[in-house]
C-alpha cells in the first residue's frame, strides 16, 4: 500500500510541476491555473457514474470491480464533457464569431470532467485489492 500512495503522490506532483513549469516558461504567475481545474459539478458527474459499478457488482468478482470502476469513471468523464459542450453551445449567444474566446474557455471547462474521470478512475483501479488465492 505504501508503494501505491507514493506512486499516486508522485503522479500528482509531477503533473502539477509539469503544468506549472510550462506556464512559468510562458511568463504566467505561479499557480494561477489551479482554479481552472476545480469544478464541483464536474467531480459530481464523474463520481455519480460509480453508481453503475454498484449496479454491475453482482456480475463480477470483487477484485475485478476496480477495472469496472475505472471504465465507469472514464465514461462519466466523457458524458460530463458532452453535457458541458451541449450546455456551452445552447447558452452561447447567437453571434459565435464574436464569442469565440468564450466558447474556447467553455470547451476547456467542459473537458475538466475528462481529467477527473481518467485520473480518479486510474487511481482507484491502482489501489483496488488484487485477487487473493
Amino acid at each position: 500500500m505504501k508503494k501505491k500512495i507514493i506512486g499516486i503522490f508522485g503522479l500528482s506532483l509531477l503533473v502539477i510541476f509539469a503544468v506549472e513549469l510550462a506556464l512559468i516558461v510562458d511568463g504566467y504567475p505561479p499557480f494561477i491555473w489551479i482554479g481552472s481545474f476545480m469544478s464541483i459539478p464536474s467531480f459530481l458527474i464523474v463520481v455519480a457514474f460509480s453508481g453503475l459499478t454498484y449496479v454491475k457488482k453482482d456480475k463480477y468478482d470483487f477484485y475485478e470491480l476496480g477495472a469496472v470502476f475505472k471504465q465507469d469513471m472514464i465514461l462519466g468523464g466523457w458524458i460530463g464533457t458532452i453535457i458541458g459542450m451541449i450546455l456551452m453551445i445552447n447558452f452561447a449567444n447567437n453571434d459565435i464569431a464574436s464569442n469565440f474566446g468564450v466558447l474556447l474557455r467553455g470547451l476547456a471547462s467542459a473537458m475538466v470532467t475528462l481529467i477527473y474521470g481518467y485520473m480518479i478512475g486510474n487511481i482507484v483501479e491502482s489501489c483496488w485489492p488484487e485477487k487473493t488465492l
